[in-house]
């Protein structure tokens, strides 16, 4: 059964706004209670790349993470939109290499190492809305969906807690998360054939 454009469009409109409902004290509160579950997988702790990103619109911020990533010599890639539809995982040593990209996102500077998709161990990935078996609706742009099949990562979507839907109609084309982080929760598809 597949979901229909305007299901996946009206899903998204419904999240951004429950997303700009939020204050900034909630916001703060929630982001802080998902870096510290993602501090505690231990796909983070065993990783030696992990690939996170920059929030924006009201997602959840990573900024803690981020931070402990680079202070524990972690390597740090971030996304980088090359073309349309087409990104890397560039290495950044400071928040401060990332400048305004291609949709004025923070984003790696150009001089920023490209890292192979292969090397990386753990991917936070961003989304509009995930479900319990781990499928995901994203911005609408399919960067992530062309991007994580090249790699070996475990794939960790984070979420705040009313974008954790009951069930999300996947596509073939859709690529499902090995865990999702809330807030409130870690939770783990058992039926990845990961």
């Amino acid at each position: 059964m597949s979901m229909n454009k305007e299901n996946k469009d009206e899903i998204r409109a419904a999240m951004r706004a429950k997303r700009a409902a939020l204050d900034a004290a909630a916001q703060q509160e929630a982001s802080r209670a998902a870096a510290r579950r993602i501090l505690s997988l231990n796909a983070y702790k065993d990783a030696k790349t992990v690939m996170a990103y920059a929030a924006v619109r009201g997602e959840l911020s990573l900024a803690p993470v981020l931070e402990e990533i680079l202070a524990s010599g972690k390597t740090l890639a971030m996304p980088r939109c090359e073309t349309p539809g087409v990104m890397t995982a560039r290495r950044i040593t400071a928040l401060d290499e990332l400048v305004p990209g291609m949709y004025g996102l923070p984003e790696p500077a150009p001089s920023c190492a490209v890292i192979a998709p292969e090397e990386i161990d753990l991917i936070l990935v961003p989304g509009t809305a995930f479900d319990r078996a781990g499928n995901r609706i994203g911005q609408g742009g399919g960067y992530y969906d062309r991007y994580l099949p090249g790699t070996r990562a475990v794939r960790a979507g984070i979420c705040h807690d009313f974008a954790l839907l009951e069930r999300i109609c996947a596509q073939a084309h859709d690529v499902r998360m090995d865990a999702v982080v809330t807030p409130t929760g870690v939770f783990m598809p058992e039926n990845n054939e990961k």
